[in-house]
């Protein structure tokens, strides 16, 4: 019996969606199904560099939503150009409702829907994603952790765990800081004033804080240096000052980092995303970065001083790759059966 052909479909809105199915992509080949991921290449490829993971079969396709010209006119959607998946068995679909108009039985994968996180969300867009829904109803998995309260009103949904890549280790003595605003939304400009500011002070005691390659500058000072996103340098955190999405969470939590965070105030995402790590005492949320940054730095000397107990061992769930294999091979078993 040849193995379960799957196409993982990655949304290219940052590298946490990408992540996501890079991380599914290597449960599903280990239970021996044969995955193929549609997404950047280039993104995959610097995924597993950072992660030390092996690379998956890709398609090089590249779909994105925010500021896409296909959200901002009537241009045709992106599902026109998209490749062709009738070779697959299954599909797996990242946040992106419009697969369904290609293949009625795709899942869908995510924590949100962009027509119902984005307030500029074509209204025309919107309907359609809603129509589309309605019809199919499609099973859906989402991190428990971070999933939408409507996610179980409009799909067939699934809870699971997160999705964890490379090795979970802690270790004590940790004391350094991450500082990481990612590719979406529109906090990047007051993140790189606030690092403005912070260059020109002083070194927190002996930590290094790391902060967005690209927000990075030759002339900062030697303690402030370029995040490399490895595990290696997750290990040596103690706070992590970041917008929350999942991704760069996944990993701090994985870390047992405490998490200060800052969001855009449209952002309903991360509002979400704020909120519930703060319902699960693992972080708190500020207006600014500039406030979380301050609050990291009392919570870190207050810890250092052993005025607060050690970072708490997480009882998180990181099997959530796994848990979303079984669901796809299950899924595909029962088919299997009802068609003979």
């Amino acid at each position: 019996m040849s193995a379960l052909r799957i196409a993982l479909v990655a949304c290219a809105n940052g590298l946490g969606h990408i992540r996501r199915m890079l991380s599914l992509s290597l449960a599903l080949r280990d239970a021996g199904a044969s995955p193929t991921l549609i997404a950047p290449k280039s993104a995959v490829q610097r995924l597993s560099e950072i992660y030390e993971v092996p690379l998956p079969n890709i398609i090089n396709h590249e779909i994105t939503i925010r500021n896409a010209p296909w959200l901002k006119s009537d241009a045709n959607c992106w599902t026109d150009d998209f490749p062709c998946l009738d070779s697959f068995d299954e599909v797996v679909s990242d946040n992106l409702i419009e697969i369904l108009a290609l293949r009625p039985r795709a899942w869908l994968s995510g924590t949100f829907f962009w027509h119902m996180a984005l307030r500029q969300f074509p209204q025309h867009r919107a309907l359609r994603a809603e129509e589309l829904l309605a019809l199919y109803r499609p099973r859906m998995i989402a991190s428990k952790l971070f999933a939408a309260p409507y996610l179980a009103q409009k799909t067939e949904l699934h809870k699971i765990g997160l999705y964890a890549l490379g090795n979970i280790i802690r270790i004590n003595g940790r004391r350094d800081i991450l500082i990481s605003c990612g590719k979406g939304g529109g906090a990047r400009a007051v993140t790189q004033r606030t690092l403005k500011k912070i260059a020109s002070g002083l070194q927190p005691g002996t930590s290094t804080l790391w902060v967005e390659p690209d927000l990075h500058r030759d002339e900062m000072p030697g303690w402030i240096r370029r995040a490399s996103f490895k595990t290696t340098m997750y290990h040596r955190l103690a706070v992590a000052v970041i917008r929350p999405g999942v991704g760069t969470v996944t990993d701090c939590l994985a870390a047992g980092a405490k998490l200060f965070m800052f969001y855009e105030s449209d952002d309903s995402e991360m509002q979400h995303n704020a909120e519930q790590i703060t319902i699960n005492q693992l972080g708190n949320a500020f207006p600014s970065p500039e406030d979380a940054w301050f609050a990291a730095l009392d919570y870190l000397s207050a810890l250092q001083k052993k005025n607060l107990p050690p970072i708490i061992e997480s009882t998180l769930d990181f099997n959530g790759a796994t848990q979303a294999t079984s669901l796809l091979l299950a899924d595909q078993s029962r088919d299997c059966i009802l068609n003979k």
